[in-house]
């Protein structure tokens, strides 16, 4: 029996129960609905309004918290009942809709609820799914009961209740709090999205995809700054948008829009333990009188140290944008954002030697290599060598450990400057017709330096420039028809299938991309992660962070201008014009030290069927042509040219097709079942995106599926939100000049989101998914930079730092709890003053495919106290307030940096509180 068979059966009975439970607990909610009172004024929500997001959905830009009249995309967005009442009032065509959305109090005296994409994060706005469209999926905003596939939207009010906003950069859980599915990795603290199913999200910017970057690592830290919102969908990405890379979910960030209605701001400071601090002013308003013209500037400062020594961010970042509504059939939305950093990378690097005894009791397992730290050893058998010996031969006692210790040399760091600049504009040529044009052009520049296991990246200046047009059009071939008597049979199969409509909504259109790389960097080292000793009883002296510095050493020293030194790599050569120390390996593999351009063009096609009222028909295609032109980029002078061991060339195309199909049934207006189907091409991509000169044919051409079946309810009158799915994903991991290694990671997953009125509101969600890796059809399984715990090396004399040679089979994939529940929870009084209570609970994780080192099951619980008021607000974050010493793994799932997790473990961080104030005008 496979793997994938094994674990659907262990788990059936638990699936069945659950299935079953639902079915209970919906039936009990409809019958309490159906003897319910009608929704009270002002706590609807919302879903037939529309949000232009910058997806140029052809309505005024989104304002900010006092009055916006949009019109917007109607597209075939299902209707609820009192939305299909109004419509029969206004004829059968399909048009534009138009609503106001209101911030402003009533003449009760009491505040109204506004749209997700207008709150400025009060803890009481809106937060279900149903409160607005979301554009992240099909590229016009659709209301999430009729979107077939798990998309979240995440608003202001769920960011600042994760606490995501003010860590300064994507933290592995705050995401996770609110959707269980997003527990995120650290991805070197250079990350850009979070994690979905197992392995990072692809990222998207007002629904274009940033191409600078490999499996979520820009090379730059991320800036919450920008961010207004963002939808988070499960599964990559349809016909609209499409997919570069491999990812089993995708994350669109919707920037702040102007304020049009009036002119506004606020000013804000965040303060912490562990030198948390974070400042910021945000503020805008209209140019005009007429309310065509209006700004918003956005700005943030970080000044950061960490829980973990050596460890550090200092950024500023500064956003601005520019909406423009001359006629009421065009507007035009400028975007753009400049950020400047100083920081320390976290590329494996924190705390090394995971063991089961370092996990549970705190015990480090100490030894120093014999000749530290004036050379290091690695390589060579995993049962030792001269040049690498047995563990056990060295070893020392078992010592406790600070949990902020870390290999991190105080020489190493990073500098960088990055921003970017979007231009959407929309045509509006009649109510069934839009053309939308959307611009986007990024630019990254950063250095940055490891040396305690030589990581190393140069991007003196790496830039893409993405531009897509799309045509959007509706049509009702059976609006104009006269309703016909019908026979008691007929209106009987209306009950089941629905009335008969045949209306389509279609976006299409063609995209085309170019990029530009330039891309220095290093990896010589990266499996001498265990090599250091954090505790030392026999010699305290070394442990000294700053003989944690492998350019001193003797076997760096072999490296440097030598091309034979290191199979595969070319030596270590000094890159050009960068600061002493920096050296880049040419031919580093699928990392991809890399200069040269690619170009792509992709024509798609985006169809939704509504076939009935009740049945609906979403499909999608697209087509990708690529044009790769890379090579090895420029080394020193005097460095020797020599094909195959210090350059390579690689100059050919590839085509990369993408179909999605989701057939969707909706038996009542508080219920929705649907299918999902997506099947594409992929690349791999060299560290930064783009393409290494050692890529070959299989390399543009590798799987991801994603096969998900799910049910969505509507309860309560709109109060409640029930999401269920089971999934199946498949992907192709790359391995370099041979056969990709095929992934799949299947699961079920339910997620709750309840507001019964403007005090309560909850979220709570549960996922269980199980990932395996089919290394079958090649010679050997997969390899980490250390295959085994470090106990398990003292145990059976083996080496550090070096692999046994998996053989070939299937292995579970390993890093990520199959079993995750979150649950956040505020409560607002009519005063202002509230909390938040959330809670994490995680299965364990295996740390290598011999299970010999994990991570046991834990829970960590958080709460926030606030005081909200017109004019000011202030909170106070209590993380961890158990202070329970938990951990995790630096790589999840089916991420590259599964391969780091016997080398570098993350310790969680303590009991500790930050605070927030923020003044308003």
């Amino acid at each position: 029996m496979n793997c994938a068979a094994y674990w659907w059966k262990r788990r059936a009975s638990r699936l069945a129960g659950l299935l079953i439970a639902s079915a209970f607990l919906i039936g009990t909610v409809r019958a309490d609905e159906a003897g319910s009172t009608a929704a009270e004024p002002g706590s609807g929500s919302g879903t037939g309004g529309t949000a232009d997001n910058g997806q140029g959905s052809g309505q005024a830009p989104v304002t900010g918290s006092g009055k916006a009249k949009q019109s917007g995309w109607a597209g075939i967005v299902q209707q609820t009942e009192p939305e299909k009442q109004e419509a029969q009032k206004q004829g059968s065509d399909v048009q534009m809709q138009e609503v106001t959305v209101s911030g402003e109090s009533t003449s009760s005296g009491e505040a109204e609820w506004t749209s997700p994409d207008l709150t400025s994060g009060e803890p009481n706005a809106p937060i279900l799914p149903t409160a607005a469209p979301v554009v992240s999926t099909f590229g016009t905003p659709m209301n999430v009961m009729d979107t077939p596939r798990q998309v979240t939207p995440v608003n202001q009010t769920l960011l600042r209740s994760s606490g995501a906003l003010y860590q300064g950069y994507m933290d592995p859980l705050s995401i996770s709090s609110i959707l269980p599915t997003a527990y995120t990795e650290l991805n070197w603290g250079m990350g850009n999205s979070v994690t979905i199913r197992g392995r990072q999200a692809l990222p998207y910017v007002n629904g274009i995809e940033m191409t600078l970057q490999n499996d979520g690592m820009q090379g730059v830290p991320f800036s919450w700054n920008m961010v207004e919102n963002m939808d988070i969908q499960e599964g990559p990405a349809n016909a609209v948008f499409g997919a570069t890379q491999a990812s089993t979910g995708s994350v669109n960030y919707i920037t702040k829009q102007p304020y049009f209605d009036k002119f506004q701001g606020r000013v804000w400071d965040t303060t912490g333990m562990y030198s948390q601090y974070l400042w910021g002013a945000d503020l805008g308003g209209p140019v005009d009188k007429e309310g065509k013209l209006a700004w918003r500037f956005s700005y943030m400062g970080q000044d950061q140290g960490s829980y973990y020594d050596y460890v550090y961010n200092d950024q500023q970042n500064f956003y601005f944008t520019v909406g423009w509504k001359p006629y009421d059939n065009y507007s035009a939305n400028l975007y753009a954002d400049y950020g400047m950093y100083n920081f320390q990378p976290e590329l494996a690097d924190l705390m090394n030697r995971p063991t089961n005894n370092l996990i549970q009791n705190g015990l480090y397992s100490t030894g120093v290599m014999p000749g530290f730290p004036g050379s290091m050893y690695q390589g060579g058998p995993a049962t030792g060598s001269a040049l690498n010996p047995a563990y056990n031969t060295y070893a020392g006692p078992l010592a406790g450990v600070n949990r902020r210790a870390t290999i991190i040399s105080p020489y190493g760091g990073g500098n960088a400057n990055n921003g970017f600049a979007q231009l959407v504009q929309t045509v509006k040529v009649n109510d069934d017709l839009q053309i939308v044009n959307n611009s986007f052009l990024w630019y990254t520049k950063t250095e940055w330096l490891e040396p305690e296991l030589y990581a190393m990246q140069y991007t003196p200046g790496d830039y893409e420039f993405d531009n897509r047009t799309e045509v959007r059009w509706t049509f009702d071939p059976l609006a104009s028809e006269p309703e016909k008597p019908k026979t008691k049979e007929q209106k009987g199969l209306e009950n089941v299938f629905g009335k008969l409509l045949l209306k389509s909504s279609v976006d299409a259109g063609i995209e085309w991309h170019y990029q530009y790389n330039d891309d220095y960097f290093s990896e010589s080292a990266w499996s001498y992660g265990n090599s250091y000793s954090l505790v030392n009883p026999m010699n305290p002296g070394l442990s000294n962070p700053a003989l944690f510095y492998l350019p001193g050493t003797a076997q760096f020293n072999s490296f440097v201008n030598n091309p034979h030194s290191k199979a595969g790599s070319g030596g270590l050569w000094h890159v050009p014009g960068a600061p002493a120390n920096y050296y880049y390996e040419p031919l580093n593999g699928a990392s991809g030290s890399t200069q040269g351009q690619y170009w792509s063009i992709a024509p798609f096609w985006q169809h939704n069927l509504q076939i009935t009222d009740k049945f609906a028909l979403y499909f999608g295609a697209r087509g990708t042509a690529y044009f790769w032109d890379y090579t090895t980029p420029q080394g020193p002078a005097g460095m020797p040219q020599i094909p195959g061991l210090t350059s390579a060339a690689l100059n050919t195309s590839s085509f990369a097709p993408l179909i999605n199909i989701s057939p969707t049934y909706k038996p009542f207006d508080w219920m929705t079942a649907y299918v999902n189907y997506n099947w594409s091409y992929v690349n791999n991509v060299a560290v930064i995106g783009g393409a290494a000169p050692t890529f070959n044919e299989a390399s543009f051409h590798l799987v991801n599926q994603l096969i998900e079946g799910g049910v969505k309810f509507n309860l309560l009158n709109d109060k409640l939100f029930i999401t269920a799915a089971g999934f199946t994903q498949n992907q192709e991991l790359n391995n370099l000049g041979l056969p990709p290694t095929p992934a799949t990671i299947t699961g079920y997953e339910v997620n709750i989101a309840y507001q019964p009125n403007r005090n309560w509101w909850i979220r709570a969600g549960y996922i269980d998914m199980h990932g395996v890796e089919n290394w079958s059809a090649l010679t050997h399984g997969p390899s980490m930079r250390q295959d085994y715990s470090t106990a398990m090396a003292y145990q059976e004399g083996l080496a550090l730092n070096t692999n046994l040679g998996l053989p070939s089979g299937i292995y579970n994939m390993i890093g990520f709890p199959e079993q995750y529940a979150s649950a956040t929870i505020t409560y607002t009084s009519d005063m202002g003053l509230g909390g938040t209570l959330q809670g994490i609970l995680m299965s364990n994780q295996y740390l290598d495919y011999f299970g010999s080192a994990s991570i046991p099951t834990q829970y960590i619980l958080n709460a926030q106290v606030f005081y909200v008021q017109p004019k000011w607000e202030a909170r106070l974050y209590i993380y961890n307030f158990t202070n329970n010493n938990y951990w995790l793994p630096f790589g999840l799932g089916s991420a590259g940096s599964r391969a780091f997790d016997e080398s570098s473990i993350i310790a969680g961080w303590p009991f500790w509180v930050e605070g927030n104030v923020v003044f308003k005008f």
